[in-house]
């Protein structure tokens, strides 16, 4: 049974004594507190007892002796002291230069290394301290200060006590409590720590506290929730700032917006053309506005206590914006909308009457008298228009009234001596440019030199105030042409032919044209001056861009086609070739590129009335019969 093997499972105590470590042994060894490399026969030797004990029975004991029993192992100071650290509260009373007595408390955190006596001091952070916190003092060993010290004297961790001063580099600081560790540790020396010691309080602290407590204090608001909820929501109002009490002031339009999401307020500024004004987009930036805006740029150190919510925003109130009032005369309908449902409020209706600068009446616009250069509607033309344009004349009129005028006989009504008495003039009316022109014939032992009395130009009638036309210079009559009254005596044949018995024109004789002339004239209009004839289509279609026959004898008439109604009728079928009653601007611009097919037409047309004479004559009998 003996010579059986014993198998390799978990509680079999195997003898195996062949089994080697093949690891190396450490070398470095202490002794009576120096290290040394200790030699291969040792080094052997202790392997050896370790790894082969001389019994079974001393196996346990040799196993549990990590270190041997006959010599106590000695370990450096830097060894056990690594890591191990002193730690400190303290503070520093440091006064603040050109001030009467007032300071400030400094509090500091002061750790010792007891591995190389080294010292090192941080400052603890503070909000709004206006110094450079942080490391206060680097760690290194810091020299005594006492007079009495050696130079290469420095503080120990016996010169650091609870409740006493530390003198570091002239800067007296006060240890105020210490750690768990750090009083154990001088305890175990031998040393007692004192109790803690409170902290003055800082003058500076305690009145930014004291103006801290007197704010209301803030409500637990969910931002993040009225961020998602109310994000990209803003309500907009339309202001008004009246600045007119002071020296240039104006009225001038602004957009407040007012932010859901965390209660801002922003003003835009409204630029109106040419208003002279830099092109600044905002008059406010966007933030909090106070209610009390005196209240608001007094306050230090604390922040207004009530701000404008969106409640506050009611058309017809005034907005405090920092001293200026803005007047809240409209707002939009998302806004509206927003109030109705929050707070059921319905917002009044807009007040823009209230804000609206009344007009000023433009004056009156004189037409000046002529300059003299050229006839009247020149001067006109150079009042219309910075570069004058040359006025439009009646070319049919000129061309059928050429070397046409009416001439009158008259005297002087208001003759000033009794050489005047018997001067004759000859008041020639031109019927081509409605031009007026005297002429005196010279007359034998009179004592006046005739010829030319006045040069051919348009004069005005001063009982109508328009241009004299054929109309204004009945015989038997008092004519005033240029300051001289003239009564009319006699007219020639012409004008007498010219003028009927009742002294009336016969003008509507001489405008009566024949179908053929119409259309001569209508194609010279067409092409002289289409753009005219587009917009009398315009002033008359309906709303399919149709124009009625009978609103087209109008459009003639415009142009001086003037035809009785039974003449009127083949003209109209000429543009309603297709019978709708109606006729657009492109069918008559159609109908007039084909007017040389006109005559033919009139022809044909004329042919037809002829031919149904008959027919209905002879359908009569029958129908009598």
């Amino acid at each position: 049974m003996d010579s059986l093997p014993i198998p390799k499972l978990p509680g079999y105590i195997i003898d195996d004594s062949p089994i080697r470590r093949n690891g190396r042994t450490r070398t470095l060894e202490y002794k009576s507190g120096y290290s040394y490399v200790q030699s291969l026969e040792e080094e052997s030797e202790i392997d050896k007892s370790r790894m082969f004990p001389s019994s079974r029975e001393d196996a346990p004991l040799a196993a549990s002796l990590r270190i041997p029993t006959t010599e106590e192992k000695f370990i450096p100071s830097y060894v056990t002291l690594d890591g191990k650290v002193l730690k400190f509260e303290a503070f520093l009373k440091d006064e603040i230069p050109d001030s009467q007595g007032d300071y400030s408390i400094r509090k500091f955190s002061v750790w010792y290394y007891l591995v190389d006596n080294s010292l090192k001091i941080n400052e603890i952070k503070q909000e709004n301290s206006g110094l450079t916190q942080g490391t206060f003092l680097k760690r290194h060993k810091v020299p005594r200060m006492e007079k009495d010290s050696r130079p290469k004297d420095f503080l120990t961790w016996r010169d650091i006590r609870v409740g006493e001063i530390l003198n570091v580099y002239g800067r007296e600081i006060t240890i105020t409590n210490c750690d768990k560790f750090t009083r154990d540790f001088y305890k175990n020396e031998g040393i007692e720590q004192g109790e803690q010691v409170n902290i003055p309080s800082d003058p500076y602290i305690m009145r930014r506290k004291a103006a801290e407590e007197k704010t209301t204090p803030k409500k637990d608001i969910d931002r993040r929730r009225r961020f998602l909820d109310f994000n990209r929501k803003v309500l907009r109002f339309y202001c008004m700032w009246d600045d007119r009490e002071r020296l240039y002031g104006e009225r001038r339009p602004f957009t407040l917006h007012f932010y859901l999401e965390d209660d801002t307020v922003e003003i835009c500024e409204i630029h109106m053309p040419n208003d002279g004004r830099g092109s600044f987009s905002k008059m406010l930036r966007r933030q909090k506005l106070p209610v009390n805006s005196k209240e608001a740029l007094q306050s230090i150190g604390h922040g207004p206590s009530e701000h404008y919510k969106d409640k506050d925003f009611i058309i017809g109130n005034k907005v405090d914006v920092f001293g200026r009032e803005f007047f809240v005369y409209d707002c939009d309908d998302f806004t509206r909308s927003h109030f109705l449902s929050k707070y059921n409020i319905t917002q009044p209706p807009p007040l823009t009457d209230r804000i609206r600068t009344p007009a000023a009446e433009p004056p009156a616009r004189t037409i000046p008298p002529p300059t003299g250069f050229g006839s009247e509607e020149d001067s006109l033309a150079c009042m219309y228009s910075l570069v004058p344009k040359q006025p439009k004349k009646d070319g049919r009129k000129l061309i059928e009234m050429q070397g046409k005028a009416l001439r009158f006989l008259g005297k002087f009504e208001d003759p000033q001596g009794e050489e005047e008495m018997d001067r004759k003039f000859v008041i020639s009316f031109f019927l081509a440019d409605d031009t007026v022109s005297v002429f005196e014939p010279p007359q034998q032992n009179s004592g006046i030199v005739g010829g030319k009395f006045l040069e051919r130009i348009q004069m005005k009638n001063p009982k109508t105030g328009k241009n004299y036309t054929a109309q204004d210079f009945p015989v038997g009559e008092v004519v005033e042409v240029n300051a001289f009254r003239f009564r009319i005596l006699d007219c020639d044949n012409f004008t007498k032919k010219f003028l009927n018995n009742d002294e009336t024109t016969v003008d509507a004789q001489l405008r009566k044209l024949t179908l053929h002339d119409s259309m001569k004239l209508l194609r010279h209009k067409f092409d002289e001056d289409k753009e005219a004839i587009r917009l009398a289509f315009l002033a008359y279609q309906d709303g399919a861009g149709e124009v009625k026959l009978e609103r087209l004898s109008d459009i003639l008439s415009m142009f001086h086609v003037d035809l009785a109604e039974e003449e009127n009728e083949p003209l109209l079928r000429w543009f309603d070739l297709d019978r709708k009653g109606t006729v657009s601007f492109a069918g008559f611009c159609d109908a007039m590129e084909r007017s040389s097919q006109f005559p033919n037409f009139l022809a044909n047309m004329q042919m037809e009335k002829i031919r149904r004479t008959p027919v209905a004559s002879s359908a009569g009998d029958q129908t009598l019969k």
